[in-house]
C-alpha cells in the first residue's frame, strides 16, 4: 500500500474523487482515506499544516500503517522567477535517491530543491532571503519534518509540490488566514468577508491567488495519477 499525504483537504480533493471503495476514518486530527486509486489500494492521509502537525500525524500513520512508498503532495512557493503557476516539481534533497531514479523515466515534472519553513514566504523580498541564504527554488511547510520520520523508518520517498505563488506575487497573508482556519482545515467565509470589506487592496491578489490554485489542483492530480500508474506493482 502506498500513502499519498496532503497537508490540506483541497490538494487533496481531486484525487479522493478518483478513488473507489473508499472507507474514511480520523485518528485524532489525522483524517484517512483507505480506497482504490487506478487499481492500487492506497491511504489517503490529510496530516496539515506546518512541520510539528505533519510530523505527528506521520508518526501516528507509521503507528497505524505499513506503507510501502509515502509520497507527500500539495502546494508550494516559487523562491526564483523560472518556476510558474501549475508547474509540478519533484525534491531532489527530500526525495529517497532510489526513488530519483525512477522518475526520470517520468515527464509532466520537474526537479527541484525544497527548503521548509514555518512562515508563509509572501513578499519578493522574503523568497530572495530564502533562495539565496537556504540556496533553495521552492518553498513548503511539511516536507522536511515529513521526509525525517519517513526516512527513520526506511520507507521510500517522495516530497511533490506544484507552485501555487510565484516569485512576483505578493501574498495577501491577511486575506488568507482570515479565510482559512488551518486547525479545523476548514474555510471561514464570513471571517474573510469581514477582513476583506476592511482590506479591499486586498481583494485583487486573493482573487488571483485563488484562481491560481485550480490549475495548481489540476496540474498536480494529473501527475499523481501518471505516477501511480508507474509505480512499482509490489507497493
Amino acid at each position: 500500500m502506498i500513502c499519498y499525504a496532503f497537508p490540506l483537504a483541497h490538494e487533496a480533493g481531486e484525487v479522493l474523487k478518483q478513488c473507489t471503495q473508499k472507507e474514511q476514518f480520523s485518528i485524532g486530527d489525522l483524517r484517512c482515506t483507505l480506497g482504490n486509486f487506478g487499481g492500487r489500494p492506497i491511504l489517503v492521509a490529510l496530516i496539515g499544516m506546518g512541520q510539528t502537525r505533519a510530523a505527528e500525524n506521520t508518526q501516528a500513520i507509521f503507528q497505524y500503517f505499513r506503507p510501502k512508498g509515502f509520497i507527500l503532495a500539495g502546494y508550494g512557493g516559487a523562491l526564483v522567477p523560472q518556476m510558474k503557476v501549475g508547474q509540478v516539481v519533484m525534491s531532489v534533497n527530500f526525495s529517497s535517491p532510489e526513488v530519483q531514479q525512477f522518475l526520470r523515466l517520468l515527464s509532466g515534472f520537474d526537479f527541484a530543491t525544497f527548503c521548509t519553513a514555518d512562515e508563509l514566504a509572501d513578499t519578493p523580498k522574503k523568497r530572495d532571503w530564502y533562495a539565496s541564504n537556504k540556496q533553495r527554488q521552492v518553498i513548503d511547510m511539511e516536507s522536511a519534518a515529513v521526509a525525517d520520520v519517513v526516512f527513520a523508518r526506511a520507507v521510500p520517498f517522495m516530497a511533490v509540490r506544484v507552485i501555487s505563488d510565484e516569485y512576483s506575487q505578493v501574498l495577501p497573508s491577511g486575506a488568507l488566514e482570515a479565510g482559512f482556519d488551518p486547525a479545523t482545515d476548514q474555510p471561514t467565509p464570513l471571517r474573510l468577508l469581514t477582513y476583506l470589506a476592511l482590506h479591499r487592496g486586498e481583494i485583487a491578489p486573493f482573487k488571483k491567488f485563488v484562481a491560481g490554485l485550480s490549475v495548481a489542483r489540476k496540474n498536480l492530480t494529473h501527475f499523481l495519477v501518471q505516477l501511480n500508474d508507474d509505480l512499482p506493482a509490489s507497493w
